[in-house]
């Protein structure tokens, strides 16, 4: 590799490691964040750290000053289930996050617990450490440890290119789709060259690992710029794909339950007009029987009054929350087709009228200390 290509790639990698740490602190800055957020923090914070190691490395920094590799080896255990916990919580929005999954985290948090200790010892002490690993890696003990951590992270994307390809097929998500294999797929192609590259004592080999994380980086950037609902597309097109696959082996009461409350939380099916039993069984890729019994046994309720019921629901919060917008328009803007039918039903549901609703949940002004 020339001098030239190769300072355009330590370059790249530079700005990616900027870039990545641009975007984690971006996460948390974030008004009210969630899991998902803090996430997607350690995922951008991981790329950050790797690709920083990598120039590290290549520079000869790592070697003089020890304190920069800090963190660089967690993040090479915690980058993987972050990422595959943070799509998780994508496509599973509704339900709180298994303890199964969070305990994921313990290997990083050994790792951790180690570069910690290392940190503590004599300047000296790691210097010499360091020094042993980079003349010769392929028989020093710590490429076992890398190499489980590079391992461990093949395994987590490669699930998640295989979850992928399971909406592949969906056409009117195919390009997004092929987005996120492509981003995976580099991923792995980048944990191979950064393996082969630190274990070979090949800077050139690394610095394209790092490279092709920075491009990965850009691109999904990018890709959230051109389609602002990236990921809403595919989790509603992942989760009508698992449905489906779900009903061939026999209708399941649980997968039909979480389909309703994606369809009713979500997509706020109710407030359509001419919603049916029929129409709504459809959705559920299951027959206006099968809906019917599912409602009666499950649910204790019928159509009409299920569907009448996420209606008031959803109307007594717009009262509340917006205590000047016209009664009638609530009507119909939350699916009922006559004021008449929305106030026998409210009254049905809250023993009050929309109007003394209103009044009753209404937030007094506050008053000043004069008053």
């Amino acid at each position: 590799m020339s001098d030239v290509v190769f300072r355009i790639l330590l370059e790249i990698v530079t700005f990616g490691a900027g870039l990545s740490l641009v975007f984690a602190v971006a996460q948390i800055c974030r008004k009210d964040p969630d899991q998902s957020i803090y996430l997607n923090f350690l995922v951008f914070l991981g790329n950050s750290l790797i690709q920083l190691l990598v120039v590290l490395k290549v520079t000869n920094v790592i070697q003089e000053y020890p304190i920069t590799s800090f963190l660089s080896l967690s993040a090479i255990f915690f980058i993987g289930p972050a990422n595959y916990l943070y799509h998780h919580i994508l496509l599973n929005p509704e339900k709180p996050l298994p303890v199964r999954l969070k305990v994921q985290f313990i290997p990083a948090a050994a790792v951790l617990f180690g570069e910690i200790v290392f940190q503590l010892l004599p300047l000296d002490v790691k210097k010499q450490f360091l020094a042993g690993i980079i003349r010769s890696p392929q028989n020093h003990w710590f490429t076992v440890v890398l190499g489980c951590g590079a391992v461990f992270n093949f395994v987590y994307f490669l699930i998640m290119f295989k979850l992928g390809l399971t909406v592949l097929k969906s056409e009117n998500i195919r390009t997004q789709v092929c987005l996120i294999l492509g981003a995976f797929f580099f991923t792995l192609v980048s944990i191979l060259l950064l393996f082969f590259g630190f274990i070979s004592g090949s800077d050139p080999v690394l610095l394209m690992g790092g490279t092709i994380i920075a491009l990965i980086n850009i691109s999904m950037f990018l890709s959230n710029m051109r389609y602002p609902n990236f990921y809403r597309l595919i989790e509603k097109e992942f989760k009508k794909n698992r449905y489906e696959r779900s009903l061939l082996r026999g209708l399941d009461t649980e997968v039909v339950f979480d389909r309703l409350n994606y369809l009713m939380g979500s997509e706020h099916i109710y407030k359509d007009f001419d919603l049916s039993l029929e129409g709504l069984a459809t959705m559920l890729s299951i027959t206006p029987h099968q809906l019917s019994q599912f409602m009666n046994e499950r649910l204790n309720t019928n159509f009409r009054n299920y569907i009448n019921s996420c209606r008031i629901h959803e109307a007594k919060k717009i009262l509340v929350s917006d205590p000047d917008r016209n009664i009638l328009t609530i009507c119909y803007d939350v699916g009922f087709n006559s004021k008449s039918t929305f106030n026998h039903c409210f009254r049905k549901y809250t023993d009050r009228t929309p109007s003394e609703y209103r009044q009753e949940h209404r937030i007094a002004p506050e008053k000043g200390p004069d008053s």
